[in-house]
């Protein structure tokens, strides 16, 4: 299963005040969570198109399929680049016959089920469904069909010949189930064909087919396969472990708002901090909880236009109750409840500015304390600080950034015992965290200057450049007597060590900077300082000196 990562450029968290209403999908949550409960509960095996009759697989009417995603400066719903590859994008396909209670996130959404979508006249999501793995099938590129096929082998020709129903439904042109060209039709002869694991290669999660998402027939035989699996010696061949539901992209890039008006709900799981190593994934799964990323989901999505619950599911109560609402878990106003109380934060919102101290831009949390909050900022100042981690705490701003533990809480800590009359008080998680008497001599402020025995500074600003006109950055770099006269090579290591790690640092060809501050310590050893320009292109060292180090 492949979970959402995308490796863009940070993006500032919107100012989300909280609404006394809902924008669009204006349903009571409380009446949501009965649907999906009820939805969870209906072992249904008869799903139908209610204009057509044309027969449909059990997602259609029945069950929850849901997206377990990871938070970040992205949203959701969009497609990773690994989704991107594949053409589709991997879900759980969650019900009571089922015995699935680990997934691979704990926070993520739930989409609306077709059925219920024409009860509540709201647009329906007809087509996309591909396919359904009895188990995690391992799915990218190399299985064809957007991720249904067999795992590094080319479709059968006519692929589709078996997969119709009657009458004719209207996804029909996209479902197909490998089980199908290999006539793999009951749970016992899927069981006949994958019971041994021999290789890695032959584990379940690559040699197992896919079922039909279409058929009806195909999804009995998954679940008999997923609660009985007769493998031996496989991990992922559990009943506790999730099957995988492949649905198509709604379009070729990254963008899934095509989703938006089909999701259901927002869900977190209470009893996990699990994440999964996952296919497609840019760095190393860490234990998190669910709540503050579904919060944070539910701010995206009420960006777009749309309001939707948070619900909890809890794998450890009755199947009547697995999932439940929470009004406390909301940070937008749902149906007719009005707004989430907040007590001591009047708005809290996220900028991205250059930093004097430390020469590159930082992200800056602004917050402005409620009345409430202004008269409790001495005496009830945990319960403030509790108040504004829990509002913006996960966000990546603060959760990516807050590298010394304790920053933010000492400096608000700061700003309320030396400043009592501020209104607005600036946070910035970079911060390192420090005794109080340090706190106190840097105004709050407190930063750590990166020494160097080859660079005596390093800033970044910005300008406009002559020829584009576009603004752009650039690195001025103040090398010491040793810099000016070290190897080239340790040279810039010693800079890319200092600044590397900076996003102002975006090349324009590979190696640019390495070229420039060669050129500049050749032909310029003496000068007070050296200005590098990261968007220029990369040439030869003969056509950098040629231009002046500045090359166009």
């Amino acid at each position: 299963m492949r979970t959402h990562y995308l490796g863009a450029a940070l993006l500032a968290a919107l100012p989300m005040p909280l609404l006394a209403q809902s924008t669009a999908n204006d349903l009571d949550p409380k009446a949501t969570v009965e649907r999906i409960n009820r939805n969870y509960n209906a072992t249904v095996t008869e799903c139908r198109e209610p204009d057509t009759g044309a027969p449909r697989g059990h997602y259609y009417c029945s069950g929850v399929t849901l997206r377990m995603v990871d938070d970040g400066p992205f949203n959701p719903w969009d497609y990773s680049e690994f989704a991107k590859k594949t053409g589709a994008t991997s879900y759980t396909w969650l019900r009571k016959d089922l015995s699935i209670d680990k997934l691979v996130r704990p926070a993520g959404f739930i989409l609306r089920t077709p059925s219920d979508a024409h009860a509540l006249n709201l647009p329906v999501m007809e087509t996309g469904f591909m396919c359904i793995y009895a188990f995690d099938g391992f799915t990218g590129p190399e299985r064809r069909w957007h991720g249904c096929g067999t795992y590094n082998q080319a479709l059968p020709e006519n692929h589709q010949a078996r997969s119709a129903t009657v009458p004719a439904n209207r996804n029909q042109a996209l479902a197909w189930g490998s089980c199908d060209s290999r006539a793999i039709d009951t749970a016992d002869q899927w069981r006949q064909n994958f019971r041994y694991v021999r290789t890695d290669m032959n584990r379940i999660q690559v040699a197992q087919c896919s079922w039909n998402a279409e058929q009806p027939a195909d999804w009995n035989a998954m679940v008999d396969v997923h609660q009985n699996p007769g493998v031996r010696n496989d991990y992922f061949a559990r009943p506790d472990q999730s099957n995988e539901l492949m649905l198509r992209n709604a379009s070729e890039n990254g963008d899934g708002s095509g989703r938006l008006p089909y999701i259901e709900a927002f869900v977190w799981n209470v009893n996990s901090t699990y994440v999964a190593p996952t296919r497609g994934d840019v760095k190393a799964p860490a234990a998190t909880g669910g709540l503050e990323p579904a919060r944070n989901f539910q701010r995206k999505l009420h960006a777009q236009g749309y309001a939707v619950p948070i619900v909890r599911v809890d794998f450890t109560k009755p199947a009547s109750e697995r999932f439940s609402y929470a009004h406390e878990d909301q940070v937008i106003a749902l149906g007719s409840e009005g707004a989430v109380p907040r007590r001591y934060i009047q708005s809290a919102d996220w900028a991205l500015r250059l930093d004097p101290g430390t020469g590159r831009q930082e992200w800056t949390l602004t917050v402005i304390p409620s009345a409430a909050g202004k008269a409790a900022q001495v005496s009830g100042q945990q319960a403030l600080y509790d108040e504004l981690q829990a509002l913006r705490g996960n966000d990546p701003q603060w959760r990516e950034n807050e590298t010394s533990p304790g920053s933010m809480r000492q400096q608000l800590s700061c700003l309320i015992g030396d400043y009592p009359a501020k209104t607005v008080w600036n946070l910035e998680p970079f911060r390192p965290t420090v005794d109080a008497a340090q706190a106190s001599k840097a105004g709050c402020n407190p930063f750590t200057t990166q020494s160097s025995a080859l660079i005596a500074a390093s800033n970044w600003s910005q300008f406009t450049d002559n020829a584009s006109g576009q603004q752009v950055w650039g690195l001025r770099v103040v090398p010491t007597q040793a810099g000016r006269s070290a190897a080239s090579e340790a040279l810039y290591e010693e800079l890319l060590r200092l600044r590397g790690q900076d996003r102002e640092w975006q090349e324009g060809g590979p190696g640019s900077m390495r070229i420039q501050l060669a050129c500049l310590q050749a032909n310029y050893r003496n000068k007070a300082e050296w200005n590098l320009e990261p968007y220029r292109p990369a040439v030869t060292a003969a056509q950098a000196k040629a231009q002046g180090c500045n090359p166009t």
